[in-house]
């Protein structure tokens, strides 16, 4: 009866493997004893990786060719030479043997040993593999003696065709595989574990979500028991960013950042890179998953401080460092369900941005034509603003795979709007709060990504470098995108209103989408798209903003007022500076002016605008050529309620003296608040 059901166990077995082709072709390499080939492979990876799996697999393909199998699990012998030596004693008697080793990680204090002591002893012709979630320690590549006969090897997860092999072996429906791989990637133990919930789940489509259970028992497989909860703090947020350093780190634990991020180096299922730590997709996927469920408000606190240090260093950052920096904003704004279509899992560096050169134009019309669009405008605006254009090249040979067109506009240009109905439609709502002195407007006018293979890298790129230009751009005012049907949901994601009645090219409508960065700046728009995952959409009047220390409050959009409207503000909040209720209502309290002083506290919005017409008034006394002006206002208004008679009496100047200076004053106040206001 034993004999039957392990037979039966073993074809299950033979049945559930899919991939390692590679590895398979070596270990039946080292078996021929072809030349190249490693008579000692040592595979390393995390826990559910398929290292046990694909021992076994080992042992079938050996006992094929007639070798006998010598099997030890460290986990049921005694960690000692001589626990070791009994295991795998069969394996040193001479016949023709394949030793299998797997759970090293249970006998790592061994690996010296074995590396000098019991390997050296192994006969000719015997083929050693040895399994651990860790990997070698350096002094195998010391020993020049192990170079030809050691084979080293990181075990990864299953590529895409494999993944899905297994996930249809299973029986799980073709609609849940894109979420199920979301989650599992290529990683054997959750795609099993995912794949026993999904089967038969027909009608959760891209909905699908792994259970609490499954997330708990890959917990236990993949990380098991964390020291205590900084520990668990910094692996959270080490899931939680595209890569961590320990700069990143101390934005969220504070001073043990240092400690813990050693920590986090030393982990099987972290790696290191030049940009910091990461760990593996999955362990990525279940910490992530894990602390969501189980403690939403944590989850959120931990993800705004993530957001805010990423964007002031993608901010800061220069040169090469630039696009790096950003696409760890973008990565963090894929924590969404209506971002998870359009999160880049593949393909990474098939493509790179470049410049239009002058080349390229027949290349971006042919473009446009076979997507069926009219070319003349994309060539209209190849010559009226080149720079605009990025093109989007593939890596082996530098042929393009895509563009987009990023237009700057500064003034609203005749030309232009006569020849852009997209144009004129931005102009047009515009109008309302234009841009000031110095000021622009982005447009996303036009994206192309393809063809179908590299689509999803080209537009994954595309969206870091529209969000490189409102992270890094000076004064810009406002943001328009013309998106495609597919990305329309994004919009509201990313704070983005949509424009009516939609501008129509060439009896074409087109979706077209606007955000005032003035009303609702960098910072402010942040903590809205970084709350979404947990709070859901964000209000247009109000949004909650998740501080380090944990504490949430309202953040208000703020007003834009073009000149003459924010002169007519300040002369009214001079008129009104002892009067609370009024200023209350002066449409200054939700400018910047006013949010810059307010800023992370709960100051009454009217003490604040009163504050900043105070400090500005005193700030005239220090400069000579406003002395006297400041002496009207303080006179004026900064005196208690007063006339102006008594004002001029009180100053001693003829009323026709007065009312000049007074009106100069104003003046001068205007003009220095709106400095500060742009």
């Amino acid at each position: 009866m034993a004999a039957r059901l392990a037979d039966r166990l073993g074809v299950a077995r033979d049945e559930a493997f899919v991939g390692r082709t590679a590895e398979l072709a070596a270990f039946q390499a080292a078996l021929a004893g072809a030349p190249g080939s490693h008579p000692v492979w040592y595979l390393y990876g995390p826990g559910g990786i398929g290292k046990s799996m694909l021992l076994r697999r080992f042992a079938v393909l050996a006992r094929d060719t007639g070798r006998i199998v010598v099997q030890v699990d460290c986990t049921g012998i005694d960690p000692s030479p001589a626990g070791f030596t009994a295991a795998a004693y069969a394996a040193l008697n001479g016949a023709p043997a394949v030793l299998l080793v797997d759970t090293f990680e249970r006998c790592q204090g061994l690996e010296s040993w074995l590396r000098d002591r019991f390997l050296p002893r192994v006969p000719e012709g015997v083929v050693v593999v040895i399994a651990s979630q860790h990997a070698p320690d350096r002094e195998w590549d010391a020993d020049l003696g192990w170079s030809g006969v050691l084979r080293v090897a990181a075990l990864g997860g299953l590529p895409r065709d494999a993944a899905t092999e297994l996930l249809d072996r299973r029986g799980v429906a073709p609609e849940l595989w894109d979420a199920v791989l979301r989650f599992a990637g290529g990683h054997p133990l959750a795609l099993n574990l995912s794949a026993a919930v999904a089967v038969g789940d027909h009608d959760a489509a891209t909905a699908w979500a792994p259970t609490p259970d499954v997330v708990a028992t890959l917990l236990h497989q993949l990380v098991g028991d964390v020291p205590s909860a900084q520990h668990r703090l910094a692996l959270e947020t080490c899931s939680h960013a595209l890569t961590t350093t320990e700069g990143l780190l101390r934005a969220v634990v504070g001073e043990p950042a240092a400690d813990l991020f050693a920590w986090l180096r030393r982990l099987p299922f972290v790696e290191s890179d030049q940009d910091g730590v990461v760990p593996h997709d999955v362990v990525r996927s279940v910490l992530d998953t894990d602390l969501r469920w189980r403690d939403p408000h944590g989850y959120q606190v931990m993800h705004a401080r993530v957001a805010a240090h990423l964007l002031q260093r993608a901010r800061a950052a220069s040169g090469d460092a630039v696009l790096p920096a950003v696409r760890s904003v973008y990565h963090i704004l894929q924590d969404s369900p209506i971002m998870a279509p359009f999160a880049l899992r593949h393909g990474g560096g098939s493509v790179f941005p470049d410049e239009v050169l002058p080349a390229d134009r027949d290349t971006l019309l042919r473009i446009v034509r076979e997507a069926g669009d009219d070319d003349g405008l994309v060539d209209f605006w190849l010559h009226r603003q080149p720079a605009a254009f990025d093109v989007y090249r593939h890596s082996r040979d530098g042929i393009i795979a895509g563009f987009q067109v990023t237009l700057r506009l500064t003034a609203a240009d005749p030309d232009e709007i006569a020849a852009d109905p997209v144009v004129a439609a931005v102009w047009a709502h515009a109008a309302s709060a234009p841009p000031r002195s110095g000021e622009h407007i982005l447009l996303t006018r036009f994206s192309y990504p393809l063809p179908e293979h590299l689509r999803g890298a080209v537009r994954d790129l595309m969206h870091v470098r529209t969000l490189q230009w409102w992270i890094r751009s000076q004064r810009l005012a406002w943001s328009f995108l013309t998106l495609a049907d597919d990305a329309v949901g994004v919009a509201e994601f990313i704070d983005h209103l949509p424009i009516r009645p939609r501008p129509t090219v060439d009896g074409r409508p087109y979706d077209l989408y606007a955000h005032d960065w003035r009303a609702v700046p960098l910072d402010m728009w942040a903590d809205r798209v970084t709350a979404w995952p947990l709070t859901g959409p964000a209000s247009t009047e109000t949004t909650t903003s998740t501080r380090p220390g944990g504490t949430v409050r309202p953040a208000s959009a703020r007003t834009v007022l073009p000149r003459p409207a924010f002169d007519a503000a300040v002369r009214s909040a001079l008129r009104h500076l002892g009067h609370p209720v009024e200023l209350r209502g002066n449409p200054l309290v939700r400018s910047k002016l006013v949010a810059d002083v307010a800023h992370g506290s709960l100051v009454d919005p009217a003490e604040a605008l009163r504050a900043v017409l105070v400090e500005v008034a005193r700030s005239m006394s220090t400069d000579p050529r406003d002395a006297k002006l400041h002496r009207v206002l303080v006179a004026t208004y900064l005196s208690g309620t007063t006339t102006q008679d008594a004002a001029a009496a009180r100053l001693g100047l003829a009323a026709t003296t007065y009312k000049r200076h007074l009106r100069g004053a104003v003046d001068r106040m205007c003009e220095l608040l709106w400095l500060r206001e742009v």
